[in-house]
């Protein structure tokens, strides 16, 4: 399996807490569409997906990118690029400075060159790079490099495909047709939301990087959900006392991977958890606890033979003094 390996991870200093929760994922899937014979990639945020875009600047060099990104185990050729290194990345992106779409009108004004601000999807190929704060960067071109015909036209591993993207709530989701991975629909994949920068001035940095990561699902970025089986869920707990503002400050996360699962379920879980004051209790659907534990880890690992058989239950996470449930989810054992 592919692995991304990021240099350093940086944190994003937010305007406010709304901005923070709209690019914190707290889940990514890949589901396949047999009928239509498309892929449907979806992140969910615990705010609202794509209501944060970045501010321009008035230039290129330096220009913001926002992205929410889902990097993958798909070859380089099965999106049109030659066969080469790196992670092929499907990334949705917003950026007001400039229009990489030229063969598209994303806000349907009849001019192609005005609307960047609008997500829209990008095949990348990155690759390591330490030059830049997140560790990251869209691999550069060489003579004798093969671009899909939707290429913007930049000397770097991208295309502009013209797929649709569609945020709804807290939902972003693009759909890609089967044959647009070469029909490779078996792939793992992570999900990432990060700030990119344009650069045309150093030739010492490369032409867009990665400068700050703002959450990863895995939490380690070693793309373990595979398409149409598992993803990751993400709870978000609140353990801090009221302040007044609306959505969760700081919250506690425990990461649920994989769901559905078949031999066993994952869960990593933030150090403010770990004190022994909460406990995992895990339901079936008439009620009965068929497993609970408390949390003296920001790893564990509970095998499905500890759980039960076949079905759906409920994860939740509780506080043992006051046996009140922080958060819960659907967990399904298949």
């Amino acid at each position: 399996m592919k692995k991304i390996i990021i240099a350093a991870l940086t944190t994003l200093v937010y305007y406010n807490s709304i901005s923070a929760q709209n690019l914190t994922i707290t889940n990514v899937h890949v589901k396949k569409n047999t009928e239509l014979k498309e892929l449907v990639f979806t992140i969910e945020v615990s705010g609202l997906a794509g209501a944060t875009t970045p501010t321009a600047i008035g230039m290129l060099d330096g220009a913001p990118v926002l992205g929410y990104v889902f990097p993958t185990t798909l070859n380089s050729t099965d999106v049109g690029f030659n066969n080469t290194t790196g992670i092929v990345a499907l990334a949705l992106t917003s950026h007001p400075d400039f229009d990489d779409t030229p063969l598209w009108d994303e806000n349907v004004d009849a001019n192609y060159a005005n609307d960047g601000i609008i997500w829209h999807p990008h095949w990348v190929l990155l690759e390591n790079n330490s030059s830049v704060p997140g560790g990251l960067a869209v691999k550069a071109t060489t003579s004798l490099s093969i671009l899909p015909p939707t290429n913007p036209g930049m000397p770097m591993y991208m295309d502009s495909p013209g797929f649709p993207v569609v945020t709804t709530g807290n939902k972003i989701t693009c759909t890609v047709p089967f044959s647009r991975v070469s029909n490779n629909v078996n792939f793992n994949y992570d999900g990432v939301t990060a700030l990119m920068k344009v650069n045309t001035s150093n030739m010492m940095l490369p032409m867009l990087g990665v400068y700050n990561v703002y959450s990863v699902a895995s939490g380690s970025l070693t793309l373990p959900y595979s398409v149409g089986n598992h993803s990751c869920d993400t709870l978000f707990i609140d353990v801090t006392t009221s302040t007044g503002i609306i959505g969760l400050i700081n919250p506690e996360l425990v990461t649920i991977y994989p769901n559905p699962s078949a031999s066993q379920v994952s869960l990593e879980v933030s150090s403010g958890l770990i004190s022994g004051t909460h406990k995992v209790e895990i339901k079936n659907l008439f009620g009965t606890t068929v497993y609970q534990a408390p949390i003296t880890s920001t790893s564990t690992t509970i095998p499905v033979s500890s759980i039960g058989s076949i079905g759906t239950y409920i994860l939740n996470i509780v506080e043992i003094s006051s046996s009140t449930v922080k958060g819960s989810k659907k967990l399904i054992i298949n």
